[in-house]
């Protein structure tokens, strides 16, 4: 061989590893922003007024314990996945280590979390839009509400699909409102606000700041994102999931230290006496775009679902995926804290169980060695599942 050809081999390998490192690097950030942009969405609106009605210090308090779980959670949900070949979801999981009736119950349990969701889109984007066309038709929030299912439900009747990426650049878009709030709202902060505590709001911001922090369901995609880079795929969950969670901390800190007591269920209105009119329109359009946006992702992935793997005409697939959301938010609760507080404290919780138990089995039947293992003590999976339960039960039973 000469030297020429082992320069060139050389020269070769050198170019190989810069192109294979900047692909890294990139499905890396993809992966990563995969993860904000699924945690970042409508339940970040309720968070401040939960912390309002508790008191900051139980809101932090929250933060840390259900921050931590759900990290944890996250990274569980991660081995399983590196430990099967092959594109999974927790309920694909579930019937590939348990059984066809464990598959059908965490296929409920994702079915009913995103109706769940979808009521609070429904809700909260009714309101953005009310917001945004109040100066122009006049005040009518239910009618809003109607109008914003309406055009979204035809959607996806239609099959309208989004752009690849553009869910998670509203997600951004809307990162970016919230940093416009943040920067104009910290010198109209009340640092008097951030010292108020009542007991007897001391659970309500359980169900909500679960529901706000829960990004399991980005993960089989950050697997299939990161084909190449599964050994840093347990650091791009941990950075996923950390920074929705301080992301959505700074904003309820700064929305409650200048609204205080007065913070409303949907965050933004709130704000309009103390920053004005204009970051209220603005952080309402971009939240309206973000709600759309998710909205029409959740209720096509379950139109699918229904039709695709359950084998159900597609129109009573769509039926099934818009028009039961629609009853239950017409004939039951339309207070959007109620809605997102027990979809998380409840079917959020309830994922988090299924995870905790398909991990463990997947720990004895998993077909692959992951890239990573958590190898975490009996005694703080239990830890985890006993916080999941405890927040269902009292849901629950407050509920009733």
């Amino acid at each position: 061989m000469t030297n020429e050809r082992v320069f060139a081999d050389a020269k070769t390998d050198y170019y190989d590893i810069i192109i294979n490192m900047k692909t890294g690097t990139k499905n890396y950030i993809r992966g990563v922003g995969m993860m904000v942009g699924t945690i970042i969405g409508v339940g970040i609106f309720g968070v401040p007024y939960v912390l309002a009605q508790s008191g900051i210090i139980v809101g932090l308090f929250y933060f840390a314990l259900l921050g931590t779980i759900l990290t944890l959670n996250h990274l569980l949900f991660g081995e399983m996945l590196l430990r099967v070949k092959g594109k999974h979801h927790l309920a694909g999981l579930a019937g590939h280590f348990g059984n066809r009736s464990w598959e059908y119950f965490a296929l409920l349990v994702t079915t009913f979390s995103f109706y769940g969701a979808l009521i609070a889109y429904i809700i909260l984007g009714g309101k953005f839009l009310e917001i945004v066309l109040t100066p122009f038709f006049g005040q009518g929030l239910f009618i809003y509400q109607m109008i914003f299912f309406s055009f979204m439900s035809f959607f996806v009747l239609v099959g309208v699909r989004l752009v690849a990426f553009s869910e998670l650049f509203m997600s951004f878009l809307l990162l970016a409102v919230m940093a416009v709030i943040v920067g104009f709202g910290i010198p109209k902060i009340n640092i008097a606000n951030f010292f108020t505590f009542n007991l007897n709001q001391a659970f309500l911001p359980y169900g909500v700041i679960l529901f706000s922090l829960a990004g399991a369901a980005a993960i089989p995609e950050m697997v299939e994102i990161m084909p190449r880079e599964k050994k840093k795929l347990k650091s791009a969950i941990i950075v996923g999931t950390l920074i929705p969670l301080f992301l959505t901390l700074i904003f309820s800190l700064v929305v409650v230290g200048i609204t205080g007591a007065n913070t409303v269920q949907d965050a933004v209105e709130g704000l309009r006496a103390s920053v004005g009119d204009w970051i209220v329109y603005l952080g309402a359009i971009f939240g309206l775009f973000a709600v759309a946006t998710s909205f029409l992702a959740m209720a096509l992935y379950l139109r699918e679902q229904f039709w695709y793997d359950l084998k159900i005409n597609k129109y009573i697939s769509w039926l099934l995926a818009c028009v039961i959301p629609l009853l239950i938010f017409l004939f039951g609760t339309r207070n959007f804290i109620q809605v997102v507080g027990f979809t998380g404290a409840v079917f959020s919780g309830l994922e988090g169980i299924l995870i905790i138990w398909i991990y463990r089995l997947a720990r004895k039947k998993g077909t692959r060695e992951p890239e990573y293992k958590m190898r975490l003590p009996f005694a703080v999976l239990a830890i985890m599942m006993l916080v999941f339960i405890l927040g269902i039960v009292y849901e629950v039973l407050s509920t009733i």
